[in-house]
């Protein structure tokens, strides 16, 4: 039984909304992230560490407390739309239905995180569509200045991992 990429997005995303944020320590590598380009949209899981966000970290420790996670979430998420961008030939795609998590352990769910796991869909015109994505996040601790990242597009063998940094923030996909 194949699913679609689709439905498993759709599935993955539900099964996160509804079961603990403990759940999200395991869906991103801290540095990781993944495009998947299905007909109606591509979907991004991307993992991003705290400290690639301004004024968040309260109390300075490097690290996102349950309760900063809360005062400062829609904060966090007007970042995310304004850093990170994804377009096609008409211009910037709308990122919707974003959900944060901090990254936790199972065995200690209340610790605070280093990294948060976002995901989201933008909305596609066409699933052929050469594409244009940037990313304006990167941490100020070590290992936290580059991010690996896997584009795959439903139903053809496209596949492109790149790194995106600070000096190089911008790739292309699927141009033909």
């Amino acid at each position: 039984m194949k699913l679609s990429l689709t439905t498993f997005a759709t599935s993955v995303m539900l099964i996160s909304t509804l079961f603990s944020q403990a759940l999200y320590a395991h869906v991103m590598v801290a540095q990781k992230g993944t495009l998947n380009v299905a007909e109606d949209g591509v979907y991004m899981v991307i993992s991003l560490p705290v400290s690639a966000f301004s004024a968040i970290d309260d109390d300075n420790d490097g690290k996102l407390s349950a309760a900063e996670f809360t005062l400062h979430r829609l904060e966090i998420i007007k970042t995310v739309h304004s850093k990170i961008t994804l377009k096609d030939k008409n211009g910037p795609l709308a990122l919707q239905g974003i959900m944060l998590s901090p990254v936790t352990s199972h065995h200690s769910p209340q610790t605070p995180s280093s990294h948060l796991v976002v995901m989201g869909r933008f909305t596609l015109a066409t699933a052929d569509s050469a594409l244009e994505y940037q990313v304006s996040l990167f941490g100020k601790g070590e290992h936290e200045d580059t991010l690996a990242i896997t584009a795959t597009r439903k139903g053809k063998s496209d596949k492109h991992t790149f790194e995106l940094s600070e000096k190089n923030s911008k790739v292309s996909l699927f141009s033909e």
